[in-house]
């Protein structure tokens, strides 16, 4: 049987792995036999990283969270204004959702079933990187003062149904997509 993997990092190819298979076939298609073969090992060694399916999806769903936290990281630091922040933040969340959708199914619970979990440390650090620009605008006068994980919670939820209703994908400069979530942006900023 050969082997897709180097020695030490079986349990990040069968994320890959198990991602890919997602992209593919759907969640329902995921099945740690399937990404154990297409990784190349048995299937013991498949079940000695993850014990259940949840648990693979739960390691995909952290990653994901990681890169994702990352992405929103890189997007508020690229402007120093409020409002650049506001705009540069949506448009990472919707290219991630659009670019890396497998991940954010999985993250967010579509089409799979996560079960009773309590959010991942990962997606609790995603979600602290939008609250600590409410504060920080807070601070600076460009956000009306009161419960800053509330205030994120509505941004986060306004993304996230762009996100979900899939209404427009072109995130270039110029495209659609980049002008619905400039004028979304604009709008809440109104609000806030």
């Amino acid at each position: 049987m050969g082997r897709n993997y180097h020695h030490g990092n079986l349990r990040e190819v069968l994320i890959l792995e198990g991602v890919k298979l997602i992209q593919e076939q759907g969640v329902a298609a995921l099945t740690l036999r399937e990404i154990g073969v297409r990784a190349g090992v048995s299937r013991t060694a498949a079940y000695r990283h993850f014990s259940d399916k949840a648990q693979l999806l739960a390691a995909i769903s952290e990653a994901g969270f990681e890169d994702f936290g990352r992405a929103l990281q890189a997007a508020r630091s690229s402007s120093a204004t409020f409002a650049g922040k506001l705009d540069a933040m949506g448009l990472a969340y919707l290219r991630f959702a659009t670019e890396r959708r497998p991940y954010y199914e999985v993250m967010f619970g579509v089409g799979c079933d996560l079960g009773e979990r309590e959010p991942s440390e990962a997606g609790r650090r995603a979600f602290e990187v939008l609250e600590g620009m409410i504060q920080e605008a807070q601070n600076h006068g460009d956000v009306r003062s009161g419960d800053a994980a509330m205030i994120a919670r509505v941004v986060w939820s306004m993304s996230h149904g762009m996100a979900m209703l899939g209404l427009e994908t072109d995130y270039t400069e110029d495209g659609a997509g980049t002008k619905l979530v400039r004028f979304s942006a604009e709008i809440l900023r109104t609000g806030l």
